[in-house]
């Protein structure tokens, strides 16, 4: 953990707001190449966030309104304390990689598409462990812009959390008797670009809601919209970290229910080379 004292101040155009480090960042950290992922405390405001290099060895802090706002800045320059260490959300240096055992598809991959339902009634049998790390699996195995790999998920089981999650909010009352909950999250700190770290979370949703089918496991994918009071409620029951922001909860458990089956194909909504 570094600690200093530094100046918020603008740079030349008045573009950005930054705070430049005192030392080297690669040489303190231990960084030999890429981007350093950084979090820590301006006076008392947490933060998470990525350095700029300025070459020669400097470094900077972009500190963005809301940050700003956050510490109190009104005028530049401003002298502040800096605490700062590696994001530990984001260690390239050591990633946590094991081997896993995983479960065999009972579906092909075009059957699975085609007859995959929304299912909001199960069963009480449980899902074990081969079946659910399978499933997640399937979500981390999804394409992500640049390969950047901002999605988390949050395994929920314990009934009282279901619970509170179904009571909550109307269109996810089949948490109650779901096996379990997946929050799929995006830090924000790795996708910095909403439109995409959004499409990082749904495309693992996605993967996720297809691997459960093909296992013969139910799923439905429940949204989660800004600002709402779910989406609040999730950030503070589960002590998210700042910047990872849930993006869609995902019910699973064994099928109580065989939603009908129907054809999808719609010539009317292929559209080729132009409207």
């Amino acid at each position: 953990m570094e600690n200093f004292t530094s100046e918020i101040r603008k740079d030349e155009k008045g573009r950005l707001t930054f705070i430049e480090l005192p030392f080297d960042a690669k040489e303190v950290f231990h960084i030999s190449k890429g981007t350093i992922y950084v979090a820590g405390k301006i006076n008392d405001a947490e933060y998470r966030s990525k350095l700029l290099s300025r070459g020669n060895g400097k470094y900077i802090l972009v500190l963005n309104k809301a940050l700003q706002k956050l510490i109190g800045v009104t005028e530049h320059p401003i002298t502040v304390k800096v605490t700062m260490n590696l994001d530990q959300q984001i260690n390239p240096q050591a990633k946590t990689i094991s081997n896993i055992e995983t479960a065999a598809g009972k579906t092909d991959v075009i059957t699975a598409i085609k007859t995959r339902r929304s299912i909001r009634k199960f069963t009480s049998e449980p899902i074990d462990s081969k079946t659910l790390n399978t499933i997640l699996n399937a979500g981390l195995s999804a394409p992500t812009a640049k390969n950047k790999k901002p999605c988390h998920f949050l395994v929920i089981k314990e009934k009282p959390s279901l619970l509170k999650l179904s009571q909550s909010n109307p269109n996810a009352r089949m948490l109650a008797d779901a096996h379990c909950a997946v929050i799929v999250c995006g830090d924000s700190n790795l996708e910095g670009m909403k439109e995409f770290l959004y499409a990082d979370c749904f495309a693992a949703s996605e993967n996720i809601l297809l691997c459960a089918h093909g296992l013969g496991v139910g799923a439905v994918w429940c949204g989660i919209a800004a600002n709402s009071d779910w989406k609040k409620l999730i950030i503070q029951e589960f002590h998210l970290p700042l910047k990872v922001e849930p993006v869609s909860v995902i019910a699973l458990g064994y099928p109580a229910e065989a939603p009908e089956q129907e054809e999808r194909w719609d010539l009317g909504k292929i559209h080729f080379n132009n409207w």
